[in-house]
């Protein structure tokens, strides 16, 4: 899976099509990193570096998940994550963010893993646009999956307007997902990005 805004950038249509997404312009979706697609992600760049200024640097893992991540989106991932790590923090754990934007194609290749460990195939998950991430409890370089953390920093997304935790869904619970609330569904964010 992508970690990587390098990696994303792999597969150039999708990186136009994100770039376009974010409000930037990169000319026509044909699959060509010319000029105008150089200098919209150039722009997306100077926003995120200045976001970061602005808010905050976290972890490596957390960098380079966020970077992946439109700004808009990397606003609200870095706000919350503040918060989130000061209260792991007082309990001797860290918060990451673990996972950010998935291109359709590594989208595809996590839904046919089995046990099957997404119930989205690509197109279909807010990873794919840019507007959502996961995040993962951490004792030193240990992974812990199952922790009452997990609700008690997601109760803090009520601080950052505008986002969503995936631990006050119905239908499927998953409290390591936060996304941005811009969409009401994946198909309207697909029918926005796949202009």
């Amino acid at each position: 899976m992508a970690d990587t805004l390098a990696q994303v950038q792999k597969d150039v249509r999708f990186w136009q099509r994100l770039l376009t997404f974010a409000g930037y312009k990169p000319g026509k979706v044909d699959g060509v990193n010319g000029r105008k697609t150089k200098a919209a992600a150039q722009e997306w760049q100077n926003d995120a570096e200045r976001i970061k200024a602005e808010i905050g640097s976290f972890d490596e893992r957390s960098e380079r998940n966020i970077a992946t991540l439109t700004p808009e989106t990397q606003r609200a991932a870095r706000i919350w994550l503040k918060a989130a790590k000061a209260v792991a923090d007082a309990e001797d754990y860290d918060v990451r963010i673990i996972c950010g934007t998935r291109t359709y194609a590594e989208q595809d290749a996590l839904y046919s893993k089995r046990p099957r460990v997404t119930k989205a195939r690509g197109g279909q998950s807010m990873h794919n646009f840019g507007i959502a991430w996961d995040i993962g409890i951490f004792r030193g370089k240990e992974y812990i999956g199952d922790h009452a953390l997990y609700a008690k920093v997601g109760k803090l997304y009520n601080q950052v307007p505008g986002i969503a935790w995936g631990g006050t869904w119905k239908s499927f619970v998953d409290e390591p997902h936060y996304q941005l609330e811009k969409y009401s569904s994946s198909s309207a964010a697909r029918n926005a990005f796949e202009v």
